[in-house]
């Protein structure tokens, strides 16, 4: 077989940030859940495999300066990208490794036992012999105690759209051009289809995965739909099997990093609560949950012997657990629905968060709740990203490494627009950021104070207009030059003003 194994290697993969592959966030996760998580404060080994082109892993290794990071993948391309931007930021902390699962596993890189091993979106894309090769890796090199963070496209939710990932398949097959061409003759079937009303789209019209995959091939660049539909070994996975994989390598499940899909029963319709709090069997009993909430992706966290705490050892760690905005306080909506039935408690709580991060006992004790409501926020804002945990330190932390890697995202910015977030060393992880708060973040690193925003403005319509027509702010291109320059200049006077704030709070300039 060629060495790609059927993987998607024509198009490198896109360069994004995801923020649950945090170490600190899977920490949180775990303390939240009742399981005993790792200290990200003190030095922590950590590996993403299937990096991409390794910003990920960048990003954290400059949140996180005191821990050791490795990121393999098996693009050549991809590990030399990665690596510039490691170089160029002065990263000593993060290795970039150009492996195969399989060398991984049989030693081939000079890996210590490892804390953290993450990987996004891969488990589901790989063939069952590197699915193996992975868990013999993760029996190889995870300590006792460490903590596995693996996401996948889920059944029973991919289940109304998986027809359509194989319609993409056998297109390809037939239709050997490159991958552009493929996509781009792939979309054009499927609206044929769409259009002359074929069973499958009309009896499926009602299914919510199927209706967000027609609008990802409509809306999405065509290197993210390659990847994600035209990999030969694509499979939508079931949360028991993935279990009974990890089992081999003494492996428990511990949570799911995205905070909001941790269910508490008590949340449930009663007849869905009862059949829930009736099944003992945790692995029987996710399964359970995953078909209540048709859950189409998983993001599963598994501990190598976990260990439930205490209720005093838990009390021991909400008194560690912190929580700040990521965004300006007027766009910390929680999401309008929530926000209007919880007005009475979120509002008031944002509100002192505005002031700056702040601990959940310290946010309880305000609010006069449990520290259960203060975690019930959390996941809502990580869920909407407008808001971070962090891990409480009595020490200030460490920013020489955020700052060079930020430095250098907001200087690539001016060329392009692939690396859309920051590093914050508060966090110990990244915050989205767009194109212009990257340029803002660049100029106030190379300008001189106070900065002239008429000047300021002038430069980003300029390098805007030199990356290429037309200038899109929000939704729609904008007619003239001076509108351009009068929509540039009020994000830039909310950015210094509401932005540039935050940006301090997290210790990232």
């Amino acid at each position: 077989m060629a060495w790609n194994e059927g993987y998607v290697v024509e198009e490198a993969y896109t360069s994004g940030f995801f923020r649950k592959q945090s170490p600190v966030h899977l920490s949180v996760a775990c303390a939240l859940n009742g399981f005993e998580p790792v200290d990200t404060r003190k030095p922590f080994t950590y590996l993403e495999l299937g990096s991409g082109q390794g910003f990920t892993a960048n990003v954290l290794a400059a949140a996180n300066p005191h821990a050791q990071f490795f990121a393999a993948d098996f693009m050549p391309g991809h590990v030399v990208t990665a690596q510039e931007l490691a170089d160029a930021a002065r990263l000593g902390n993060v290795t970039h490794l150009e492996n195969s699962f399989a060398e991984l596993a049989a030693g081939a890189a000079d890996l210590p036992p490892l804390d953290f091993i993450t990987m996004h979106g891969v488990y589901s894309w790989i063939n069952p012999e590197n699915r193996r090769h992975i868990v013999d890796l993760v029996a190889r090199y995870l300590k006792p105690g460490g903590i596995l963070y693996v996401s996948y496209n889920a059944l029973p939710g991919w289940s109304a759209a998986t027809p359509l990932q194989r319609l993409v398949i056998e297109h390809a097959r037939v239709h050997p051009q490159r991958l552009g061409t493929q996509v781009t003759q792939a979309k054009a079937l499927i609206d044929q289809l769409v259009d002359a009303k074929a069973y499958y789209f009309t009896s499926n019209q009602e299914s919510t995965v199927l209706r967000s995959r027609l609008d990802s091939w409509a809306r999405d660049k065509p290197v993210y739909l390659a990847h994600e539909y035209l990999n030969a070994s694509w499979q939508a996975l079931y949360h028991a099997d993935v279990v009974r994989d990890f089992a081999a390598a003494k492996l428990d499940f511990a949570a799911s990093a995205e905070l909001c899909m941790n269910v508490d029963p008590r949340q449930l319709p009663d007849d869905q609560r009862a059949i829930v709090e009736s099944i003992d069997d945790p692995v029987l009993r996710e399964t359970v949950l995953d078909y209540i909430q048709n859950t189409a992706f998983r993001s599963d966290i598994f501990i190598r012997g976990a260990r439930r705490m205490s209720p005093a050892r838990r009390q021991q760690w909400w008194d560690q657990i912190g929580v700040a905005l990521t965004v300006p306080r007027r766009f910390a909506t929680l999401g309008q629905p929530v926000e209007e039935g919880a007005k009475g408690f979120a509002s008031p709580l944002l509100d002192m968060l505005e002031d700056g991060p702040m601990s959940v006992l310290e946010l309880a004790e305000r609010n006069r709740c449990a520290p259960d409501a203060i975690a019930n926020v959390i996941s809502l804002l990580v869920w909407h990203d407008q808001g971070a945990p962090f891990i409480v330190s009595a020490q200030s932390p460490a920013k020489a490494a955020s700052v060079r890697l930020n430095t250098e995202v907001a200087l690539d910015a001016v060329l392009n627009d692939r690396y859309q977030a920051l590093a914050s060393p508060l966090l110990g992880s990244g915050i989205s950021s767009s194109a212009l708060q990257r340029l803002v973040y660049h100029a106030l690193c190379e300008r001189p104070q106070p900065v002239d925003r008429n000047a300021l403005t002038q430069w980003i319509w300029q390098v805007l207009t030199d990356q290429g027509p037309p200038i899109i702010l929000h939704h729609d291109p904008l007619p003239d030059r001076e509108t351009e320059l009068q929509e540039i200049g009020r994000a830039v006077d909310d950015i210094l003003a509401l932005r540039a704030p935050i940006w301090h709070q997290l210790h990232m300039v």
